[in-house]
């Protein structure tokens, strides 16, 4: 791994506006290999510095890391079954030909988005909505990412355990590994340390073409900034989660440990079976890279890649949306990271 090569990237990144700060941690085997910060967690309306305490809004993490671990641990308890279909589950989710597993590899032919908010009348009223979405493909025929299916997993998990969805993410996955800076919603106390990410929702505001909404504004600091996780009281499959470097690395250091507290090795393997369907390489809660790494991202300049393997993960957390998520550059950025610390 080039340490001083993954430092000067990030450096000219920042100098080249990719993204106003980062944190990027690489580990193996529970012992970190470098730990960095870099530039600011907020610019706007004031400066203030990156910590390695930094909270993130991770994004689409949320995915892999709470549902995709959460439906492993319920199959191992035997009250979830990947082929069973999710209406089984969920009565509202009247999509008869839809099973779990179809919404944990993307494959389920729900579109890829659609504003809850501005097209479903309640949060309980998101999931009968989704039950009528016309599908885009047949399940099963084509993997493309979609945050819906998610958001459906979300209520599925609180339908079966009767229980909201960040409970149990705290009491299954966050206190078992120690990851006391983690959870839905921080409160307000934590704010000052989050990582700032969009000013006033001016992205989603485009992609609806400026239809009229109670639009937040100013920066965002310290709530989701997805808007249909918003629109859901910020608990949500999709996005919502908040975390620092050193717990990520806690969930990394699981996952490399052949599932750690968290899951059996058998369950783990079944996780990272790649769903056979045209498009993306898509597993449980997990896109799989070429050389077979788990790999995820997160809108908000989030991402984690781990090689099982070689018992090697990156946590990179950017807060790339800040002020405004037009910024370019991200995805490129990426690659280089990866490959500095992969080949």
């Amino acid at each position: 791994m080039l340490k001083n090569e993954i430092s000067t990237l990030i450096k000219n990144s920042i100098a080249e506006k990719v993204f106003p700060g980062a944190v990027a941690y690489v580990l193996t085997n529970e012992k970190f290999l470098y730990h960095e910060t870099f530039g600011f967690r907020s610019i706007k309306p004031k400066r203030l510095p990156m910590f390695r305490t930094t909270l993130f809004d991770l994004a689409s993490l949320t995915k892999p890391i709470v549902i995709g671990t959460l439906c492993m641990q319920l199959v191992e308890k035997g009250e979830l079954f990947l082929n069973t279909p999710a209406e089984k589950y969920l009565p509202a989710f009247r999509q008869k030909d839809v099973t779990l597993t179809h919404l944990l590899t993307h494959t389920s032919g729900l579109p890829a988005w659609i504003p809850l908010y501005l097209r479903a009348e309640s949060r309980e009223h998101a999931i009968s909505y989704l039950g009528e979405v016309a599908l885009e493909s047949q399940p099963g025929e084509k993997a493309v990412y979609s945050c819906l299916g998610y958001i459906v997993l979300g209520a599925l998990l609180e339908a079966v355990t009767k229980q909201p969805l960040d409970r149990l993410a705290r009491e299954r996955i966050f206190a078992p590994l120690g990851m006391e800076q983690t959870r839905y919603n921080p409160p307000q106390a934590w704010h000052e340390n989050c990582a700032a990410t969009e000013d006033s929702n001016s992205f989603e505001r485009r992609m609806v073409n400026y239809e009229r909404y109670d639009w937040r504004e100013g920066v965002i600091l310290g709530q989701v900034h997805d808007e249909n996780a918003h629109f859901l009281g910020g608990v949500s499959g999709n996005a919502g989660l908040f975390s620092t470097s050193a717990d990520l690395g806690k969930f990394c250091s699981a996952l490399i440990d052949n599932g750690g507290v968290l899951l059996r090795p058998e369950s783990l393997n079944t996780m990272c079976q790649v769903a056979s369907a045209e498009g993306e390489r898509r597993c449980i809660g997990w896109a799989v890279t070429d050389d077979g790494c788990l790999y995820h991202t997160g809108f908000t300049g989030t991402s984690i890649r781990i090689c099982l393997k070689r018992k090697l993960a990156a946590i990179l957390l950017t807060n790339r949306v800040h002020p405004d998520a037009d910024q370019r550059g991200i995805i490129e950025f990426r690659k280089m990271f990866h490959n500095l610390i992969y080949t």
